[in-house]
């Protein structure tokens, strides 16, 4: 029985149908997104910081927040919704300098900070018809539209990092040839590349300050793709799609675990073949989400002190279920790709496992007679067969 190469279906530079294709946001909502991030941000620029100096009873400067976005949207992660009520997320965290501020009790001044960015969210969704939710005690949340929403948790960090951000922000607008560059420079996010990490609190509504930087997942994710290729941010957005497509009777694997667990499966990219790079990753997992998943930014911390990512699926009482999900997903997968009778049943195993955003085309199936499993530590043999795409 011959051996089916189905990457096409999930990526190709000829089929614009793909798996990846139908995971991937519409520019016109992309763009609404980043029309409501942008309205976002001018109103808490130029709202709180007088709304602050009230709350406060403080006749001292509030400098205007700078911006980070943060989560799916930054790494280059994000899915569109696969079904009601899944929604695709943007988060941009506001953040302010609090030291001279001092004379604030600590959890008063976060408690502060988190009421008036609420309160200015507040007056614009009433004039955009928008709906705020206010139940996450970490940050505000905007329903733009039934299928999206903008979180904008609020950070404290140190004077001289966020005096850094203001200087080189106002540097790069000087320099701007034309107005349209300085908007499109107003746009961007501050260049926090050479900032360092410490020092950096996110205001809670219950708990005051927590230590919570966001930028060493980021700079994670960008050097674990650096290092094993786009074809990781791939896999960890298929096996999202998947999560998605899947009914949960309550909780479901959070993100941020799926990709650390991806992209501890995934050793060294399979060139031209994700869906061997998948099956590989996918047969890896049951074992990984067995034990222990450290979060990437406490990587530095002792042992004892670094989060595992997977003991919140035993508190969702999820874990057995979860593995035996991606079990049978590493069966499905490799039923199509090594023991299909057909690039018909290929297709359908396929999509049975994924959902119809996989495009049902037997006609794009190679067979591959070269390999038919990937190799650990080894790149693959590029397939022979009837090549029909890229």
């Amino acid at each position: 029985m011959p051996a089916f190469n189905l990457h096409s279906l999930l990526d190709s530079t000829v089929y614009a149908d793909t798996f990846l294709a139908g995971l991937t946001l519409a520019s016109d909502e992309r763009e609404h997104m980043q029309s409501a991030r942008t309205e976002i941000r001018a109103r808490l620029r130029t709202r709180l910081p007088a709304l602050l100096r009230r709350a406060l009873g403080s006749d001292q400067q509030v400098r205007k927040p700078r911006f980070f976005t943060q989560g799916s949207w930054a790494y280059k992660t994000l899915n569109a919704p696969c079904k009601d009520p899944q929604q695709a997320d943007l988060d941009d965290g506001t953040y302010l300098p609090f030291s001279y501020l001092e004379a604030t009790p600590p959890s008063v001044m976060s408690n502060v900070l988190f009421t008036c960015v609420e309160e200015v969210l507040q007056d614009l969704a009433d004039e955009n018809g928008w709906k705020l939710i206010d139940d996450n005690p970490n940050c505000t949340r905007l329903e733009i539209a039934s299928d999206k929403h903008i979180d904008v948790p609020a950070y404290s960090i140190p004077d001289e990092e966020f005096e850094e951000l203001r200087e080189s922000r106002a540097l790069a607008i000087c320099n701007a040839f034309d107005s349209a560059s300085a908007k499109a420079h107003l746009e961007e996010d501050d260049n926090w590349d050479l900032m360092p990490t410490h020092g950096v609190l996110m205001a809670t509504k219950d708990r005051g300050w927590r230590d919570n930087d966001p930028r060493p997942i980021k700079d994670w994710v960008e050097s674990e793709v650096a290092l094993k290729t786009e074809q990781l941010r791939r896999i960890m957005r298929y096996i999202k799609g998947w999560r998605d497509y899947q009914v949960w009777e309550s909780e479901d694997p959070k993100s941020i675990l799926l990709m650390v667990a991806v992209a501890k499966a995934l050793d060294v990219a399979v060139p031209r073949r994700d869906d061997l790079a998948l099956l590989k990753v996918v047969k890896a997992l049951p074992k990984i989400l067995q034990g222990k998943v450290f979060n990437p930014a406490t990587a530095m911390k002792p042992v004892e002190e670094q989060e595992d990512l997977a003991a919140r699926l035993d508190k969702d009482g999820i874990r057995a279920d979860v593995v035996a999900r991606i079990t049978r997903l590493g069966q499905q997968l490799d039923e199509a790709i090594c023991r299909s009778s057909s690039p018909e049943q290929a297709c359908r195993l396929l999509r049975d496992a994924f959902g119809n955003r996989v495009p049902y085309d037997p006609g794009r199936v190679v067979i591959d007679t070269v390999q038919s499993t990937p190799a650990d530590k080894s790149k693959a043999v590029s397939p022979v067969g009837i090549m029909t795409a890229g």
